[in-house]
């Protein structure tokens, strides 16, 4: 199994309680809980999501996510029907890219 580090203090994180992805610049980042709650819980922009991408609310996002792609698939506006596509393709990839990344290697 694969170790995984905190990107913030380089602590090892253990159990999947502790780790905390986050989005920044589409680039996935793991934390621990403390640097999670110190530095990225306090910023929220743009271009930093202090949501974690491994959290209950991603996962039913994660899930809408799929929903919403089944119902643009079958949608009969074919001019919006491809940005739609690539946007809801794209918070499926990165919900599933922490998952492969991170969270796989990681105990309960």
């Amino acid at each position: 199994m694969k170790k995984v580090y905190c990107q913030n203090c380089g602590k090892h994180i253990e159990s999947k309680r502790d780790l905390f992805t986050t989005q920044i610049f589409f680039m996935i980042q793991a934390y621990c809980q403390t640097c999670y709650f110190e530095r990225i819980k306090k910023v929220s922009s743009l271009a930093v999501s202090n949501t974690p991408l491994n959290g209950r609310y991603s996962n039913f996002l994660a899930l809408m996510t799929l929903v919403g792609l089944i119902m643009v698939y079958f949608a009969e506006i074919d001019y919006i029907k491809v940005p739609l596509l690539v946007v809801l393709f794209i918070v499926l990839f990165m919900r599933l890219y922490s998952f492969i990344r991170f969270e796989r290697h990681l105990l309960i």
